[in-house]
C-alpha cells in the first residue's frame, strides 16, 4: 500500500512538470489504472441498465434489471437479466441467465405469462421452463457492464496499457489525461477517478464512450454506481446509449465465491441445444442432475425450494380466488 501511495505521488509530480511527457513511467500511472480496475477480485452487483439505439433507422428502447457475479482473475460470471418490453403487462417480462464455468457457457431464457403453466408465482403469473442453449466458449466474453475495464482485445487496462504507447496528454484542470493509440483515459486530479473513457479506431476517431460518476471506494478500488455509455458512427451520429445505476446496497467485491453460482440445474421441460454434444432434448428430472455430489445437494435443495414456493403460491391463489367469490 505504502509503495502505491508513493507511486501515486511521483505521478502527480510527474503531471505538473510537463504536459509534453513523452511515454508514462510505469510506476507513474500504474496505480491510477489498478485503483481503477477489478484486480484480481470477484464483483458481486445488481444494477438497472435503461437503453436506447438507433441503428438503420429502426429505434429500439428498454430497460433491464440486471445481477452480475463476475470474477475478474478467471473471467467467469454468471448474469442473471430481466428484461421488461412493457412494464405493465406480465407477459412481456423475459428472463436471461448465463453461465460461464471456465467450461461450458449456458444460455437459458424463460418467459413469464398470465397463462397457466409450469410455475405459479402467485397472482395469475407463471413461469415457463424456457429453453437453453450450451458452448463450449461464452457467447459474450466479458459482460457488458465490467466491459469497460478491457481493450480491445479483452485484456484488463491495468495489464495491457503498456503496450500500446502510453503518453500524458493535456492538463485541464482537475483532469489527468493518458492517451493511448487506442483510448483516451480522463482521471480525477484530486481523487483519482476513472471519469471518463474514449475507444477511437485507427483514424482516431472515437467510436464509443463512458462517463463515470458517483463513485465509492470498495476495499481500495473506486466503482462508479453511475456509467453512461454511448456508441457513435464515424460522422458522430450517435446510435446507442446506455445508462447503468448501480444499487450500491448490493454492490460487493470479494476474494471468493463457491464455484457453483456459476452452474444451476435447468428445469423439467426447459428444451435444450447442447452444442458441444450435439444433441437437442428436453430436460426430465434425471437431465437437471449434476455428477458432483456438492453440486448436487445444492441442485436437490433448489428443486425442494422452488416445490414450496410454487406450493405456496398456488394455495395462495387459491386463498384469492375462494375471497372474490365470498
Amino acid at each position: 500500500m505504502k509503495s502505491h501511495v508513493f507511486a501515486l505521488g511521483v505521478f502527480l509530480l510527474t503531471c505538473s512538470v510537463s504536459a509534453e511527457e513523452e511515454t508514462l513511467d510505469v510506476q507513474a500511472f500504474l496505480p491510477l489504472l489498478e485503483r481503477n480496475s477489478l484486480g484480481r477480485k470477484i464483483l458481486d452487483v445488481s444494477y438497472s441498465l435503461r437503453y436506447e439505439s438507433n441503428e438503420q433507422g429502426k429505434v429500439d428502447s428498454g430497460k433491464q434489471d440486471i445481477h452480475l457475479v463476475f470474477d475478474a482473475e478467471t473471467e467467469k460470471y454468471r448474469e442473471e437479466i430481466k428484461f421488461y418490453t412493457n412494464p405493465n403487462d406480465a407477459d412481456s417480462d423475459i428472463f436471461y441467465v448465463t453461465m460461464w464455468d471456465g467450461k461450458e457457457c449456458v444460455t437459458w431464457h424463460r418467459s413469464v405469462s398470465k397463462k397457466p403453466g409450469f410455475r405459479s408465482l402467485g397472482q395469475g403469473a407463471y413461469e415457463y421452463p424456457g429453453s437453453a442453449s450450451i458452448h463450449s466458449r461464452p457467447l459474450v466474453n466479458i459482460p457488458s457492464y465490467v466491459r469497460f475495464y478491457y481493450d480491445g482485445s479483452l485484456r484488463p487496462f491495468s495489464k495491457s496499457v503498456l503496450e500500446h504507447d502510453p503518453k500524458l496528454g493535456n492538463l485541464v484542470g482537475d483532469t489527468i489525461i493518458i492517451e493511448t493509440t487506442s483510448n483516451k483515459f480522463e482521471f480525477s486530479k484530486k481523487t483519482g477517478v476513472l471519469k471518463k473513457l474514449d475507444y477511437r479506431d485507427s483514424e482516431m476517431t472515437v467510436w464509443k464512450t463512458y462517463e463515470f460518476s458517483n463513485h465509492v471506494e470498495c476495499s481500495g478500488i473506486w466503482i462508479p454506481l453511475r456509467i453512461v455509455n454511448v456508441w457513435r458512427e464515424s460522422d458522430g451520429r450517435e446510435t446507442y446509449k446506455g445508462i447503468f445505476s448501480v444499487d450500491p446496497k448490493t454492490l460487493h467485491l470479494l476474494d471468493k465465491v463457491d464455484d457453483s453460482i456459476f452452474y444451476e440445474a435447468l428445469p423439467t421441460g426447459c428444451l435444450v441445444n447442447d452444442l458441444i454434444r450435439k444433441k437437442i432434448y428436453t430436460v426430465t428430472t434425471a437431465d437437471t442432475l449434476p455428477n458432483d455430489v456438492g453440486a448436487l445437494t445444492k441442485a436437490l435443495e433448489k428443486m425442494v425450494e422452488q416445490a414450496l414456493e410454487q406450493k405456496e403460491a398456488a394455495e395462495k391463489e387459491m386463498r384469492e380466488k375462494g375471497k372474490k367469490r365470498e
